[in-house]
């Protein structure tokens, strides 16, 4: 009998976005009759950059890794408990991540076990089948480094029916492993990934240099968790090797880096292809993340905004400050471009349409830009109405392995002085028009390096993660030193009612009449009682596993095992 399996695909072509194709879904296709070629390998595969990564990226990959770690303030309802460190095995986001990243690595298991044979019997070559399959075991592997860092142990699953499905709900009766596994099973992925991918590819797969770069990064973890001197050292070379002998550049100019125009550029080594079109298509970050109306046609971002702990760590010049958060005076001439271009105020209002163009200041007093590209007319159609929009999401970035690098040569010390640690870090900043940081190179300065490059990405959780593996104590008082409470609060003075309109927005438009909550407020509210009452300790470093699926699967809530201990 031939064998029926499941196979659905999203995109197909990169080239550039433009050139994406979604593809019908098949419920079910004879693999024998379809695994006939290279191409259809490759159409295959496609599969794993798009829409499948939907459920992750819309929304927890930045609940998790932005607001959870400090950078991103939202409150409102179960989006707000990442901030307020209060995520429950009940949150629905919780869920949705969980289900997107297994989603992923359900896609890579189809593809590791479901076509090798029939490509074989279709005479397509040994070179790409492992092509495919290191494709499809390098997603995986990056798919499972995000499970590893929320969850921490969780199932290693090779093998697709074994998913929680609803015609099989009890498939995924199998325990945790231990996390020392899923470290080990990401670096054997990802060393199978090295050996047979290109060195280059179409524009959006990834290539050795993908792999190597994503094998660094889990070797650095895996050496902190760990506390391993020799997987600092792997992590090292294979970091060194991506940027001495890989041939790709910084690129150039951070203002663009995530625009369309910055999409598979030669700084991208693993990201999220987003398109216009249909629902989950493309980025919902311009959506997500945009302040109002006159930014974006939809727009969800009026309550978001940087914390004013990471507002405080950006140095006077800093050319990547306007491209993460905008505040006040600031100019966007890519923004509402029909207007001549986007000023940042705390509070506007449209003379001309008063009741319809409202922005009112945030607790923070300003929002975020990154990510955000603005109307469809602003970039060249770029933008849809399905919450779509076409700026690749990173998962990887080349800049990323230079800090790994500089991480590396730290290891399980407190600084560095080897030169070439600097210099990565200084490229970096040179990129942000900052001067040199002089030695030594302490991990404490790094991680405050970090996180204004990769700010509103949802990756800086993981920062914070290797911090706690290195020292419990001072990751958390790294993250309670953060104050999250302390907020804005306009400071309404005897007579503000009486003030004519302009006056308003003059008055609301001066820092100075704006007071932090910790600070006496003229109002009724007392914000006095709720600073510094987030506090992070040992049960705040992993989120719960999502009740959903251990209601189904209760196994889930027994003892972890070693995975390998079978084999």
């Amino acid at each position: 009998m031939k064998k029926i399996f499941i196979i659905i695909m999203s995109v197909v072509l990169f080239t550039s976005c433009d050139d994406f194709l979604t593809v019908t879904p098949q419920d079910s296709l004879v693999a024998d009759n379809y695994y006939t070629s290279e191409t259809a390998l490759r159409a295959n595969t496609a599969s794993l950059y798009g829409k499948v990564w939907w459920d992750f990226h819309s929304q927890f990959m930045w609940l998790a890794g932005d607001e959870l770690a400090g950078d991103l303030y939202y409150t409102y309802d179960q989006e707000g408990h990442y901030y307020y460190n209060k995520v429950g095995a009940g949150n629905t986001y919780n869920n949705t991540g969980w289900t997107g990243l297994y989603r992923v690595v359900s896609f890579a298991n189809s593809i590791i076990n479901d076509m090798p044979a029939p490509a074989r019997s279709n005479g397509v070559s040994e070179d790409a089948i492992n092509r495919a399959i290191a494709e499809a075991k390098c997603i995986r592997a990056t798919a499972y480094y995000f499970l590893a860092e929320y969850w921490g142990e969780v199932p290693i699953i090779e093998n697709s029916t074994v998913l929680i499905t609803s015609s099989n709900p009890a498939a995924i009766y199998v325990h945790k492993n231990l996390q020392s596994n899923l470290y080990r099973f990401m670096c054997e992925d990802l060393e199978f990934a090295v050996q047979y991918l290109p060195a280059t590819d179409e524009p959006g797969r990834v290539t050795k240099w993908s792999a190597k770069g994503m094998l660094a990064k889990v070797y650095l973890t895996r050496a902190a968790y760990e506390k391993s001197v020799e997987y600092y050292a792997e992590a090292k070379e294979l970091a060194a090797d991506v940027i001495e002998t890989s041939g790709l550049k910084l690129w150039s100019d951070y203002s663009t880096m995530f625009d369309v125009a910055a999409n598979n550029s030669s700084e991208s080594l693993i990201a999220i292809q987003c398109m216009t079109g249909e629902y989950g298509d493309g980025s919902s970050r311009n959506v997500n993340f945009s302040r109002s109306s006159r930014i974006a046609d939809q727009t969800w971002g009026a309550g978001k905004g940087p914390t004013l702990s990471l507002q405080n760590i950006y140095e006077q010049g800093d050319a990547r400050r306007k491209t993460v958060y905008m505040t006040n005076g600031d100019y966007y001439s890519n923004l509402d471009k029909a207007n001549g271009g986007y000023t940042y105020k705390y509070t506007y209002r449209d003379p001309a349409a008063i009741d319809t163009k409202v922005e009112s200041a945030n607790e923070v007093l300003a929002h975020i830009k990154k990510y955000v590209i603005g109307k469809a007319a602003d970039c060249d159609n770029k933008v849809g109405l399905n919450q779509d929009a076409g700026n690749n999401i990173y998962l990887l970035r080349l800049s990323d392995v230079y800090m790994v690098y500089a991480e590396a040569c730290i290891g399980t010390a407190s600084s560095t002085n080897e030169a070439k640690a600097l210099e990565y870090v200084n490229d970096i900043r040179s990129r942000a028009k900052l001067s040199a940081l002089q030695s030594p190179l302490t991990f404490d300065k790094l991680i405050q390096e970090r996180r204004k490059e990769f700010a509103f990405e949802g990756i800086n959780w993981m920062d914070i993660k290797r911090y706690y593996y290195r020292d419990a104590n001072a990751a958390y008082t790294y993250l309670n030193s953060m104050n999250r409470d302390q907020i804005y609060r306009l400071d309404f003075t005897t007579g503000y009612n009486e003030m004519s309109t302009a006056d308003k927005y003059v008055f609301e438009n001066n820092k100075q009449n704006y007071k932090l909550s910790w600070q006496t407020l003229s109002d009724v509210n007392d914000y006095n009682s709720r600073v510094n009452n987030i506090v992070f300790n040992q049960t705040s470093m992993f989120i719960p596993l999502p009740a959903a699926v251990t209601t189904k699967a209760p196994i889930l809530n027994e003892p972890a095992v070693d995975y390998y201990a079978s084999k």
